[in-house]
């Protein structure tokens, strides 16, 4: 999102250092988000990280990039929007996480749990750990191909 934000406000694109440093402060945000729990804490380290990043892309811009094309408050706006536009983000793929993961579990319950054995003449066994796949799936007896001769 900074590099959004000085996108619009400046024009600068970064270069790879400014896309390095800004990586590394991603990463250094995402482990001490780990740290944090209000909502107060998490806007903190967004604002704070939204500062070092505009002043990683301002240390690494080419020297005449930034002269006369942008100004203070259309830089600060930007920078003030990508700090929500972050939060919801965030927020956002927290929430596919869940419901991505609550779904791999169910999946790997139903595919994984264990299926009473069908050729059974009703004498009491125990149930054979069989995926419900091959219920599903059922095939032949035998190989598959041309009669023999």
């Amino acid at each position: 999102m900074a590099v959004a934000a000085h996108g619009v406000a400046s024009g600068h694109t970064p270069d790879t250092t400014g896309l390095l440093l800004l990586m590394l402060l991603g990463v250094a945000a995402g482990a001490m988000s780990r740290h944090l729990r209000t909502a107060t804490g998490f806007l903190a380290l967004l604002t704070g990280t939204q500062v070092a990043a505009h002043m990683a892309l301002t240390a690494t811009a080419a020297p005449m990039t930034m002269s006369h094309q942008s100004s203070t408050s259309t830089m600060l706006i930007t920078h003030l929007i990508a700090i929500p536009l972050c939060a919801l983000l965030i927020s956002g793929a927290g929430r596919l996480y869940e419901v991505i993961t609550s779904v791999l579990r169910a999946l790997r319950i139903l595919i994984g749990a264990p299926v009473t054995d069908r050729n059974s003449s009703g004498a009491q066994h125990t149930p054979a750990p069989e995926p419900l796949i091959t219920l599903i799936a059922l095939g032949g007896t035998g190989v598959r191909g041309p009669p023999a001769i």
